[in-house]
């Protein structure tokens, strides 16, 4: 093409494509309930037709060409904004599904547990001689506790059998095998209870007149 000429069936054609792919674009871009938007698709094919006229011609004055090139970029222009609008409105859609989304994939109210693990290596065999050490110590004071606790609540059973024994004045052999029986073999508590009750009882007599007689004694001793 020279500086006032160029070839008018080439031009011709490129403006056709345009005005084809701005008729698709156009269809893609704007949703039914938009066609009255900014980007007025009858604008741009009147232009484009208003080209086709002038491309007839054989020849273009460098007047006309810069016409040419001004309508092309003006189309440009207008589908490049359609197409922003387009994926401005896009965007706005995607971006809260996208924070949604994200909120499901990392939940913000959620309790962390946080476990902590205690292990001990046997390979080490000063920490393990320490551990079973350790172990055995309050495995022999439990048991030892536990034999205490037996040795304590024998001598009292023998402190009560003895007490009672001395409170009946003596006991013969078939009795006194009923109380080891009462006691140890087939113990019953109910019983153990009423014979402490029995002996409390019979010391508690025991006493009173010990204590009437020492003063008895006293008072004979001051008349005199």
């Amino acid at each position: 093409m020279g500086t006032s000429k160029m070839d008018s069936s080439a031009v011709y054609t490129l403006f056709e494509e345009l005005k084809q792919k701005i008729d698709e674009l156009s269809k893609k871009s704007i949703p039914d309930n938009q066609a009255n938007s900014t980007f007025d698709t009858e604008e741009l094919i009147s232009l484009i037709e208003d080209l086709q006229i002038r491309i007839n011609q054989q020849q273009f004055t460098p007047e006309q060409i810069k016409n040419l090139g001004q309508i092309s970029a003006y189309s440009v222009n207008k589908v490049s904004e359609n197409l922003n609008k387009g994926f401005t409105e896009i965007k706005a859609v995607i971006t809260p599904i996208d924070e949604k989304v994200s909120l499901l994939r990392f939940p913000q109210n959620i309790a962390i547990r946080n476990d902590h693990f205690f292990s001990v290596d046997f390979r080490n065999s000063k920490a393990a001689i320490t551990m079973i050490s350790m172990a055995l110590i309050i495995l022999l004071s439990f048991g030892g506790n536990i034999w205490q606790l037996n040795r304590n609540s024998q001598l009292k059973d023998n402190d009560l059998k003895y007490r009672y024994i001395k409170s009946t004045n003596g006991i013969d052999p078939e009795n006194l095998y009923k109380l080891e029986d009462i006691f140890q073999y087939n113990r019953d508590k109910k019983l153990i209870k009423e014979i402490r009750g029995n002996v409390e009882e019979y010391e508690r007599n025991v006493k009173e007149v010990a204590e009437k007689i020492e003063r008895e004694r006293l008072k004979n001793d001051n008349t005199k």
